[in-house]
């Protein structure tokens, strides 16, 4: 029996903050990997989907960097990839 990723659970802490979800269920961001929600950023599977851990690590040191950002109206911190960075198809 193999059982397989089926999508993100729906009655979590995601959706009952009340930020915007996109079509698959994640949680909604910007270019700045902010939600909808003041204060609120997202990286990693919550944003992305489910991917590779070396994605989840590259958002969030960016979205570090974005919450750096909001807090000190500035940052030096190194942002790897966006929010709508894709990853390379053959």
């Amino acid at each position: 029996l193999a059982m397989g990723f089926t999508g993100p659970e729906t009655a979590t802490i995601t959706t009952q903050s009340g930020a915007d979800l996109t079509g698959r269920g994640l949680v909604a961001r910007g270019d700045d990997f902010a939600s909808s929600l003041p204060g609120v950023f997202v990286a990693g599977d919550a944003g992305r989907g489910q991917s590779l851990i070396v994605w989840a690590i590259a958002e969030g040191r960016a979205a570090a960097a974005s919450v750096d950002a909001y807090l000190q109206g500035g940052t030096e911190l190194p942002a790897p990839v966006r929010a709508n960075t894709v990853s390379l198809r053959a």
